[in-house]
């Protein structure tokens, strides 16, 4: 691992004990629905992508940031939870069980990532993991709170999650494009019109999977599977341009 590498792992660390200290002790200081607050948790965990993409030489180096600070979670979490910060709450309930499994499915999931995308594939397309993540972390937000306080109409089909809502998956398209919408636009060649029908097809999964994925399984298959397809878009869009050129 090179020096930026090693960086990286200690901007990792910080970014997280920053993210998740200032978010603890606004939970102390002032009362907070625990919805805004997993969710606020969901968004600071779904940002870490942007830390991992961006200080890291190599992708094993930010594959070793992963591994090591999530073995520090499964020491670090059980002992919080004796303490006042015991008010973090990333999933329904906030026990010690389901913060864990909700951190672990996470933390595999950027590990898939950044091995197969990353490490595979090459560094120029990375960016593809962000738009996945970017996916969970501004997608599953809006949907779960828009869903939650102001969501009427529940989605009845028995493909769906009956506790999802009409209301909640449009808030997740909408947020979720223009997430990848940006990520595209930004970060690729791909002209603007092919980036914004990648966009809105990759939010339209992207809310089709919140929808249909129970026991929390969204956390890992969302970035997964939009990650993969804006990849497999990219590659096909690149091919409509080569052919018009």
């Amino acid at each position: 691992m090179s020096t930026l590498d090693w960086i990286g792992v200690g901007m990792f660390f910080l970014y997280f004990i920053t993210g998740a200290g200032s978010i603890a002790l606004i939970s102390l200081l002032m009362k907070v629905p625990k919805e805004i607050m997993r969710k606020a948790y969901h968004l600071m965990a779904c940002g870490s992508v942007f830390v991992l993409l961006a200080y890291f030489d190599h992708w094993y180096g930010a594959l070793a940031a992963i591994g090591l600070f999530f073995l520090a979670v499964f020491v670090v979490v059980p002992l919080g939870m004796r303490l006042p910060l015991r008010k973090i709450s990333i999933q329904r309930g906030g026990t010690i069980g389901e913060i864990l499994y909700q951190a672990g499915l996470f933390g595999l999931g950027l590990a898939v990532l950044i091995s197969l995308i990353w490490g595979l594939m090459g560094e120029e397309y990375k960016i593809h993991i962000a738009v996945g993540i970017t996916a969970l972390g501004l997608g599953d937000a809006s949907a779960a709170l828009i869903g939650k306080y102001f969501g009427k109409t529940k989605l009845r089909l028995k493909l769906f999650d009956r506790r999802k809502t009409i209301e909640g998956s449009l808030a997740m398209v909408g947020f979720a494009f223009i997430g990848i919408f940006l990520l595209l636009l930004l970060f690729t060649d791909i002209p603007v019109g092919l980036t914004f029908v990648s966009a809105v097809v990759l939010a339209l999964l992207s809310a089709f999977l919140e929808a249909v994925a129970v026991h929390g399984l969204d956390t890992i298959i969302i970035p997964l599977v939009i990650a993969f397809s804006s990849l497999g878009l990219f590659v096909v869009n690149l091919n409509v341009v080569q052919f018009y050129l």
